[in-house]
């Protein structure tokens, strides 16, 4: 993984998107929705930002931050534990003495299996600036790959209207986008150093660890140390 990555506005791709002279007609908003598209479909941690924030829960529901894509963990704010992934068919709404505490993600809103109280949670959210505008990595080779992403997609539209002087434009840019989209994710996928030292501490465990969970995972990676008497 790359570290220390410094982000840019999603104006700059489409200044360069624009250079092009079949691209002249693309606007901010349609650069912007499939800036939004590739960051999804790519799914890399690189380009999402770690957020935090509290949620009241009333009457075992509440709303979610906006700008939410995934949720990573829920913690309630009362008994400092991590709420568990909702299995139980009735949103778990029984509030039974000494049963672990529960939740469940459904539109806009959490359920928990408490009825009132506040939780924090962890989530992965777009990075935007204070124009609410997509901040992507200024990297060459992730800005690559999402100005091809929207060639490819500008240019089969093109094709499909019969607007596209020969099928081979865009032939070469499915081609130079397959290329590139493989160079994008070895770049950001491949661990550094220090997170394969802790993988490498996870996995080589004789004695399985457990409660990481409610822990948030804080020593997960740490080294295992066996004393011999």
């Amino acid at each position: 993984m790359v570290d220390n990555v410094e982000y840019t506005n999603i104006r700059e791709v489409l200044s360069r998107i624009l250079r092009h002279p079949l691209l002249q007609d693309l606007g901010l908003e349609a650069a912007i929705q499939y800036s939004v598209d590739f960051i999804r479909i790519m799914g890399l941690p690189i380009v999402f930002e770690d957020k935090q924030d509290t949620i009241d829960i009333e009457d075992f529901r509440g709303p979610l931050p906006c700008g939410l894509i995934s949720v990573i963990q829920v913690r309630d704010n009362h008994t400092k534990k991590c709420l568990r992934s909702m299995t139980d068919s009735f949103n778990g709404n029984s509030e039974e003495i000494g049963s672990s505490g529960t939740f469940k993600t459904q539109g806009r809103l959490i359920y928990t299996s408490f009825k009132e109280g506040s939780v924090t949670i962890a989530y992965k959210a777009i990075k935007t600036d204070s124009e609410g505008l997509p901040m992507i990595p200024e990297d060459p080779v992730f800005m690559r790959a999402l100005e091809l992403y929207i060639k490819n997609q500008q240019f089969t539209t093109l094709f499909d209207c019969g607007k596209l002087a020969s099928i081979s434009i865009l032939q070469n840019t499915q081609r130079d986008y397959a290329f590139a989209v493989a160079q994008c994710q070895n770049r950001y996928t491949l661990p550094s150093m220090a997170e394969m030292q802790s993988i490498t501490a996870m996995l080589h465990r004789i004695i399985p660890i457990s409660g990481e969970f409610e822990r948030g995972f804080k020593s997960m990676g740490e080294e295992e140390h066996i004393r011999v008497q």
